[in-house]
């Protein structure tokens, strides 16, 4: 069977959001079941967007026009590369992509990581907001009903879909995310202890990881306030990730030497972190009506044999059974974020029995080749149909 991808995501250029690593996993996963993979994705970073960007960015046009200019630019820039194959199915990645293979007489699967225009909406001015949502929500609309099938990253996804676009309930998969479960693996002491030694961290230290990017909804704040209720000396929290909340977070830090931001750590590097950690810390929150989906790094903490801590919220709850393959906490309780890694680090066994049932998990329902199956069954559904 041969495939094509597509998303206005390269991850090739950037890997850094669970969606660059998800479409790295699923080529991976396809072509070691044999199947031929091409990719079209867009390149945000290429000398003629650059370009393009600039000049638009010093035309008198107002914001929304320049916001859909881009957008329409995105399309127009995957079509142009689309090669004269005849695919056997086309699978997108967003609602852009879709819209770009929306005259491709091939059946089309499209994954739905976000929503579209909610999430986009956050980066564009405060002023222009109110004319540019229903632009975003129109392409959101044109990219759904493009689709043959739709598969969602979470439950809330579809129920959106369905609710906001009238999408076919029957005609939607909901397949959590997959992650690489042979990089992503638990590790003995001595070479935890060996880690920490190459990378500079004490060998006693009980280390609370946060690999989050510093954006609201991802709560980070919430994490650094709940280290004002844990005492322990011994305790060292690291935030990898960067972003516009750092000035708020590293004022809520206010100098306190258990708590150190990293910034950005790449992808291709960041399972060192998990193998040097003892608990990792998803704190996320519902923001604009916005909750987390099936998180990456929750995931790779859990093929890592760590006890995970998330936010009772979103695709999380769905993946986490408390107390049995990670620890869900209330969100935007830094209290209950406390009580929780106190609990895990005064109980090793716990910690341990817990480490056990979530690394299973995640090699019986995660592993990128095991994803790859189910979307396979999904291609076979859609062309038979």
């Amino acid at each position: 069977m041969r495939v094509l991808l597509a998303s206005c995501d390269d991850p090739y250029v950037t890997r850094l959001g669970g969606k660059h690593i998800h479409l790295l996993l699923l080529e991976r996963g396809l072509r070691a079941l044999g199947f031929q993979v091409d990719r079209v994705y867009y390149d945000s970073k290429s000398a003629t967007e650059l370009l393009r960007k600039l000049m638009l960015r010093f035309t008198p046009f107002p914001e929304w026009y320049k916001y859909n200019s881009k957008l329409n630019r995105t399309i127009h820039c995957i079509q142009r590369q689309i090669p004269q194959t005849d695919y056997d199915i086309l699978h997108a990645h967003d609602v852009l992509a879709i819209s770009a293979i929306a005259n491709m007489k091939q059946k089309k699967v499209l994954t739905i990581h976000g929503y579209f225009a909610r999430e986009n909406i956050e980066y564009v001015k405060k002023e222009a907001r109110e004319k540019v949502y229903p632009i975003l929500l129109e392409f959101e609309k044109e990219g759904v009903e493009s689709a043959d099938h739709i598969i969602t990253v979470d439950k809330r996804l579809s129920e959106y879909l369905v609710t906001e676009f009238g999408y076919r309930k029957s005609n939607i998969s909901v397949l959590h995310n997959c992650i690489d479960t042979e990089r992503f693996r638990p590790v003995s002491t001595k070479e935890k202890l060996d880690l920490r030694k190459r990378l500079g961290y004490d060998v006693d230290s009980i280390i609370v990881l946060v690999p989050r990017r510093l954006v609201e909804k991802n709560g980070v704040i919430y994490a650094v306030r709940a280290m004002k209720h844990l005492e322990n000396k011994n305790l060292l929290m690291v935030i990898a990730g960067d972003g516009p909340e750092k000035k708020n977070i590293v004022n809520e830090i206010g100098g306190d030497p258990r708590i150190r931001l990293l910034g950005t750590i790449p992808h291709d590097k960041i399972d060192a972190y998990f193998m040097i950690s003892d608990v990792i810390l998803i704190p996320s929150i519902t923001s604009h009506g916005i909750q987390e989906a099936s998180s990456l790094a929750m995931l790779e903490a859990m093929s890592a044999g760590k006890v995970v801590i998330c936010s009772n919220i979103g695709g999380m709850h769905e993946i986490v059974q408390n107390m049995v393959n990670g620890v869900l906490v209330e969100e935007k309780n830094s209290v209950a974020i406390a009580e929780a890694i106190e609990n895990i680090i005064e109980n090793k066994n716990l910690e341990i029995e817990i480490g056990i049932k979530a690394r299973e998990y995640a090699m019986n329902n995660h592993s990128f080749i095991a994803y790859a199956s189910k979307i396979t069954k999904i291609y076979n559904g859609v062309i038979n149909n």
